[in-house]
């Protein structure tokens, strides 16, 4: 009898230990499709559910399409804890964005190890009217929310959208044969059409549309379709009113203003990740934007030049700066770099500060190791710059944090034909010290500036003179050409097209190219509809979800272990005498990085640390 009930007993263990497994392994995600909509919010009610201990679901906002924005938090729900914030896909064309940012809360909940400390915040779909276009019938690139926008100003609204003209799902283009069309086909590849070149004598024979009809009958094709707001445009940092899409004004979406809402309630958030277009891992933040702030160089205002004895016709420093203001500063106030700005009304920044630049500069090379000892790829399509009003730029300029993004796929670009023996690369170059790039000649050196489309600003002559005299150096030519845009020859294809088209080529599988073919056009008559499919840029095959996320998402694990950590050094007591005691507390960062970064020193942004004490007798 004892012995049936044991092995009863064992029977129930075996079936309860089963259901368990069976239940966690049906609430883990899967990544062999891209999730849409119902899809996301699912998973993440089920990552919820399964981990109620450690995570809270936040619902922020509704779109103007009536879709929930959800932001997961994992955590061990410790208050005042350091805290980074994820968003994905902020324009809604990056599906695999979507699934990174999945991806890395399944990657946080299968680990303590980076959740111990701090606490994370993960919003996958922050745009998901835009996003939903992927899933449609008929397919097309659509970044803004379904807020009704009357973009071509007339009596009507939202009612000259795309049309599937050939019935084949997707928004493609129109080429329509005029005599005062400004395009023509490709010698490189007939299905690429390009700009003539009137100053070669050539003569456009075609006109391009996007594929569709006029609607309201205004000589315009599918200026006014349905939407809406860009959400991915419509924070406050360089927002524009010069485009339609990026909305009335900064957070004039309710997608955006509810993000900053949620953000700024929360000021121990002071690392930002965003999964997008743009890329800050392998590459640094970009500057050269005109206007704003000029903290390296600038002219001090007339009305204070003569206070600090300035000559305000001249370009002074900012160190110079400081040390004419400290000695009319109190005593205890100390003259930095965001008080010489707040109070000369030097202007917004724009371009990323000098100090910030050196932790993103070596987190970029450290990036580059990392890739290379996982075999990923780095020779790709590059990024695009982060948009005007971007989260990414807001995260930085506005909030005061280190903001990093990063680009799970662009294209691989088209394999270079082998260059002839005379010829030396870029990379060459750089590892040259000056008499090696002197000895290789005239003939060498002509064919490099050849290369590169430098031989018409300067001749090899003139190079070995300046390399001489120790004017330049081939480490500082080779940045130079790296930063030009890159050469194309006459009659190629340019590099993305190239790029673009070998991928589609190799894929075989994937339809990435609608060849050209007629068809009658209600107004327009005979016309030709081809062209890239949309998403083919950033949307790679479902096969490649895992790896990619597998391989990248990682590394924003190790930044996070970056972040700046106060704790108190030491202290020290001093008996005052009758009772009275004065209590000195040093306080020290661990971390690695600096808090605040100098954009936030700069805005007084991100909250100052506050230690609060209690105990007995206080």
């Amino acid at each position: 009898m004892l012995k049936k009930l044991l092995n009863l007993c064992l029977g129930l263990c075996c079936i309860f230990l089963f259901s368990i497994t069976k239940g966690n392994a049906q609430n883990r995600l899967t990544f062999d499709s891209y999730k849409n909509y119902e899809n996301v919010q699912n998973a993440l009610k089920n990552l919820n559910q399964s981990n109620q201990s450690t995570t809270t679901l936040h619902t922020i906002t509704t779109s103007p399409g009536g879709k929930k924005i959800t932001i997961l938090e994992i955590g061990n729900k410790t208050s005042n804890q350091p805290a980074i914030f994820v968003g994905a896909n902020f324009e809604g064309i990056t599906p695999v964005s979507t699934e990174g940012a999945l991806y890395l809360a399944q990657m946080l909940l299968d680990s303590v190890q980076y959740t111990k400390n701090k606490t994370w915040y993960i919003l996958p779909l922050p745009n998901p009217d835009a996003s939903e276009n992927y899933f449609s019938k008929i397919v097309y690139q659509k970044t803004t929310n379904n807020l009704e926008v009357n973009n071509d100003v007339d009596e009507q609204t939202d009612e000259d959208g795309f049309d599937d003209l050939n019935n084949d799902g997707f928004i493609t283009k129109m080429r329509v044969a005029d005599p005062e069309g400004t395009y023509i086909v490709s010698k490189a590849d007939p299905r690429i059409l390009v700009k003539a070149d009137v100053s070669k004598g050539e003569r456009g024979v075609y006109k391009l549309y996007s594929e569709g009809i006029d609607n309201d009958n205004d000589g315009k094709y599918n200026e006014d379709g349905p939407g809406g707001v860009n959400v991915g445009i419509n924070f406050p940092h360089l927002f524009t009113h010069a485009k339609k899409e990026s909305g009335l004004y900064a957070g004039s979406t309710p997608e955006v203003y509810a993000i900053m809402k949620f953000i700024y309630g929360r000021p121990e958030i002071n690392m930002v990740f965003t999964l997008g277009t743009s890329d800050f891992v392998s590459a640094v933040p970009k500057g050269g934007r005109k206007g704003g702030a000029n903290l390296e160089s600038f002219k001090v205002p007339r009305r204070y030049a003569a206070m600090i004895g300035a000559d305000p016709a001249k370009n002074y420093k900012m160190a110079e700066v400081v040390e004419m203001v400290k000695p009319l500063l109190p005593e205890g106030m100390e003259a930095t770099p965001a008080l010489i700005a707040s109070l000369m009304g030097l202007g917004a920044a724009v371009n990323p500060l000098e100090d910030d630049l050196k932790f993103y500069t070596k987190f970029s090379e450290d990036y580059k190791k990392y890739a290379k000892e996982k075999n990923l790829s780095l020779e790709n399509l590059p990024s695009e710059k982060a948009k005007d009003g971007s989260f990414e730029l807001w995260a930085y300029y506005h909030l005061g944090v280190p903001s990093f993004s990063m680009n799970l796929f662009t294209v691989p670009k088209a394999k270079e034909e082998e260059k002839d023996n005379k010829s030396i690369t870029v990379e060459e170059l750089e590892k040259m010290d000056g008499e090696t790039f002197i000895a290789l000649g005239n003939e060498k050196i002509t064919s490099f500036l050849k290369d590169n489309k430098l031989s018409e600003r300067i001749n090899a002559e003139k190079l070995i003179a300046k390399i001489k005299a120790e004017e330049l150096s081939p480490k500082i030519l080779a940045g130079m050409i790296k930063k030009m845009p890159k050469p194309e020859k006459s009659g190629e294809l340019k590099e993305k097209d190239k790029a673009l088209l070998a991928y589609i080529d190799k894929n075989q599988d994937r339809k990435g190219f609608i060849n050209w073919k007629e068809i009658e056009h209600p107004t327009l008559g005979k016309v030709e509809i081809g062209g890239y499919i949309p998403f083919i840029e950033n949307t790679p095959s479902t096969d490649k979800i895992d790896s990619l996320c597998l391989v990248q998402l990682p590394w924003l694990l190790k930044l996070s272990e970056k972040l700046p950590e106060i704790k108190i050094l030491k202290e020290k007591v001093t008996d005052l005498g009758t009772g009275v005691y004065k209590l000195e507390l040093f306080i020290e960062n661990t971390g690695y990085l600096p808090y605040p970064i100098s954009i936030g020193e700069r805005n007084k942004q991100p909250a100052p640390v506050v230690i609060v004490i209690d105990g007995d007798g206080f």
